[in-house]
């Protein structure tokens, strides 16, 4: 599970694709992760991984470090 920790915060995240980086931030309140992505109409995950390097942070997991 890649994992960016900051001084104060941990992020999960996932990579798909090369080539252009496109950040994604799935939002959507409470369904702000990317598991969220795959129930939506649109995953940008799975439509942008054969044109860019496409990196989704999960927000719903996001935690401030204490």
């Amino acid at each position: 599970m890649p994992l960016y920790e900051g001084s104060d915060v941990r992020i999960y995240y996932e990579e798909v694709g090369s080539g252009f980086p496109l950040l994604v931030i799935p939002g959507g309140g409470l369904n702000s992760t990317i598991a969220g992505l795959a129930t939506h109409s649109f995953n940008p995950m799975e439509e942008f991984q054969s044109e860019c390097h496409v990196i989704a942070a999960d927000m719903g997991t996001a935690k401030r470090c204490q």
